[in-house]
């Protein structure tokens, strides 16, 4: 079996190689790196796999029909041998279709998984490679940083773009950030609902005006399709609020406004930056401080933490100082303080410590600790809230309701907080800015269009005559009857027609709301309004997350600067796209309807 197969493999190998007399003996050299061996056919095969030069070669020649073979950076056929169980050897094969299918899977896989695109350089992923398929030779992390991430980019975009088209509403989602000192960076991700990543732009720090990002945002709704937008989330700069009265004037139907999440997080500082809670947090700052940066009282501090746990008296915990720009980090200092109370205040009494007289004056005033309770209690009810509104599940109908709890509680806190009148008066001041700021009129009909809110009055009589507003604009938008639109709006408020069971009412506790007008309520003439409505997100969280990706794949090296956002693409979208065994392109011939990796044993 073997000398049959031999010749075939021979005369494959030896035309890619020059003869040679070196000291008598007879040598061949490799025609592209120059490296020579003696005769053996296997070990001369398994260095044209592994020979960049030959792939660079190979993938700059024409394919059969004349076409770049770029994406298949193979030899037409590679042999290996591989001893069986038994002891035999068999000649394993992969011709160039199946090589260049096997890369394509294996880098969707690696994408797919934010894997590190080093990973085939590893040897013992060869190794793993091998002993599945001799024969196959993995692609390097150049080929899956270039022209195989170029073939998945633009097989996933199809995806998106026909995603895109299937979806019946629309929203553009962007957030910018400075990137690389005076160059700004704009992610723009496409909601249908599922929010997937169209594309990311940089932009001269000069250059970023409203006038700008307006255009930008005119152009993706145009690629998008305007007649299927309905909405615009920007973050909160200047230049960003300023854009939405542009795209209105060109696309009245669509509602442009801000992240709710950053608003709640204006709120969020302004709360910190009252006089009491800022002097309150720099003690508490100042006692972390003390004990982290000292060997005696920080291993002091972890030992006594660590015998109050065996006691089952305390919990463990670790002192921590504020860090990053969200809410959690000074809410974490002020937790990990409390958790550690105990401790720290027998720290303060012993006579074999050296605590400082002003800390150990701060460890012992009871009054730090109530005041120290109260703010944690404070800024974490209204962090809490930040982060509902951050969660995937995050419907802009909740947001109404959303700003009358917060209300309701932060008012309740205040009086037990350690802020005076003054500050208090502050605060909620704030908060009436960011409800101003938040709630828009397209936030005001998804809360009408909710059936959970159904007859919840919170709303005034000018959000009431604004929710209308929008409601008519998108009928007209839709090609409907505005009055039978609202008749329809009248009768679903009113429990009445196909709304007067009690059924079709417990049945919106266990759907989203827009499924739930499309699957239960579509023979109305409000459905299309109020499905499309409802599915519009309440914030730019989508892009947050978008640029958390980018700043990682940037970091991992290896790819050119344009190439980063298509990585990301990948990886976002591949995860977001229902995959489809289907997918794949059938086989053109009935010998390639066969297994694509089948051993060659004669």
């Amino acid at each position: 079996m073997l000398t049959r197969t031999m010749p075939r493999l021979q005369s494959g190998v030896w035309r890619h190689f020059t003869p040679a007399i070196k000291d008598g003996r007879e040598t061949f050299m490799c025609s592209y790196c120059s490296k020579t061996y003696t005769k053996n056919a296997t070990k001369m095969q398994m260095h044209l796999d592994k020979c960049k030069e030959y792939s660079v070669v190979l993938q700059r020649s024409p394919g059969p029909n004349g076409s770049s073979s770029a994406s298949i950076p193979a030899p037409s056929f590679s042999f290996r041998t591989s001893a069986t169980p038994g002891g035999q050897f068999l000649i394993d094969s992969v011709d160039q279709r199946s090589q260049a299918f096997a890369d394509e899977c294996l880098a969707r896989a690696v994408y797919a998984t934010s894997s590190p695109l080093a990973l085939t350089n590893n040897v013992y992923w060869k190794r793993f490679f091998s002993v599945l398929r001799p024969a196959y030779c993995p692609p390097t992390s150049e080929a899956l940083s270039s022209h195989l991430l170029d073939c998945e980019y633009d097989r996933v975009q199809s995806h998106v773009h026909e995603a895109i088209g299937k979806a019946d509403c629309v929203t553009v989602v962007c957030s910018g950030w400075s990137h690389a000192g005076r160059t700004r960076a704009v992610v723009y991700a496409v909601a249908t609902p599922v929010p997937l990543f169209y594309k990311c732009t940089k932009v001269a720090a000069q250059t970023y005006t409203s006038t700008f990002i307006a255009e930008e945002l005119k152009g993706v709704i145009n690629e998008v399709g305007p007649q299927k937008v309905f909405a615009v989330i920007t973050d909160d700069a200047p230049e960003m609020s300023a854009a939405w009265a542009q795209v209105k004037e060109s696309f009245p139907h669509i509602s442009a406004f801000g992240c709710t999440a950053q608003s709640v997080q204006r709120l969020f500082d302004d709360v910190s930056a009252q006089p009491s809670i800022k002097s309150l947090c720099r003690r508490a700052e100042q006692v972390v401080r003390c004990v982290s940066g000292s060997k005696q009282l920080s291993e002091t501090f972890n030992l006594w933490q660590t015998t109050k746990i065996k006691n089952h008296s305390s919990k463990e915990t670790t002192l921590s100082l504020p860090s990053g720009s969200d809410w959690t980090g000074v809410v974490n200092m002020l937790s990990s303080l409390l958790e550690g109370q105990n401790t720290l205040q027998e720290m303060a009494v012993s006579p074999s410590l050296d605590v400082e007289e002003s800390i150990g004056a701060i460890l012992q005033d009871a009054a730090f600790w109530v005041n120290l309770s109260s703010t944690r209690n404070l800024l974490h009810l209204i962090g809490h809230y930040i982060d509902s509104i951050k969660r995937d599940d995050a419907v802009l109908s909740g947001i109404v309701d959303m700003f009358s709890q917060l209300r309701y509680v932060l008012e309740a806190s205040l009086s037990a907080s350690i802020l005076h009148g003054g500050e208090q008066k502050a605060v909620m001041a704030s908060l009436d800015r960011c409800q101003e700021g938040c709630v828009k009129p397209v936030h005001a009909a998804a809360y009408m269009l909710d059936p959970k809110h159904v007859g919840q009055q919170t709303l005034s009589g000018e959000e009431i005559n604004g929710a209308y507003y929008v409601i008519s604009s998108l009928a007209h938008h839709l090609n409907l009857d505005a009055g039978k639109v609202l008749a329809s709006f009248a009768r679903f408020s009113a429990k009445e027609g196909l709304w007067k069971g009690a059924g079709i009412w417990s049945s919106c506790q266990h759907l989203n709301p827009s499924t739930w007008w499309k699957g239960l309520c579509s023979s109305e003439p409000l459905s299309s309004v109020a499905s499309s409505i409802l599915q519009i997100p309440p914030t730019t969280g989508a892009c947050q997350r978008l640029w958390s990706l980018l700043q990682e794949a940037k970091a991992q090296g290896g790819l050119s600067p344009e190439n980063v956002p298509k990585l990301v693409a990948v990886q976002t979208n591949l995860n977001l796209l229902e995959p489809s065994d289907s997918e794949d392109p059938p086989l053109r011939n009935e010998d390639e309807r066969k297994v694509l990796f089948q051993s060659e044993t004669q």
